[in-house]
């Protein structure tokens, strides 16, 4: 792969999700040795670029994310940050695609939301598969994650 490439980035962007969900970790040179741990180097731009796409914000002097309690960052920024298409799949089920790498942080954003008639989630490495009990919840959830992608 390419350094720069869409998949690197979002793997970094997950493995520093994954580390601050983890461990504390305080400094930008703290997250870029969770990184070099995981076997991935970054630069401190590249780090920097993540804090802020990512909306870490520093809560009791460690990084954490919103549904940590950084209260400052948007919990719903990993659907707008790495959905890249959602579909229907009968009547019961949507197929979310994601970046690579990326599927577990959306299906944990995606379990943790109080929408009525989601019943759960299946997350490989870029794709959430996701019940719901009738198509009236389907289509909720699909207008739902439609209104939060990026465009194409």
């Amino acid at each position: 792969m390419n350094k720069h490439s869409p998949a690197d980035k979002a793997a970094r962007q997950t493995a520093i999700l994954e580390a601050v969900a983890r461990e504390e970790i305080a400094t930008q040179d703290g997250l870029a040795r969770a990184l070099r741990r995981r076997g991935i180097a970054a630069t401190q731009v590249s780090i920097s670029r993540d804090v802020a796409e990512l909306g870490l914000a520093k809560a009791g002097g460690v990084y954490r994310t919103a549904t940590d309690g950084a209260g400052a960052a948007d919990p719903e920024l990993p659907l707008r940050a790495f959905v890249r298409r959602a579909d229907a799949a009968g009547p019961h089920l949507v197929v979310v695609r994601c970046g690579e790498g990326t599927a577990a942080r959306v299906a944990y954003v995606l379990d943790n939301l109080t929408m009525p008639g989601l019943v759960g989630t299946l997350a490989g490495d870029d794709t959430v598969f996701v019940a719901v009990d009738s198509a009236a919840a389907q289509k909720r959830l699909l207008d739902f994650l439609r209104a939060r992608m990026k465009p194409s």
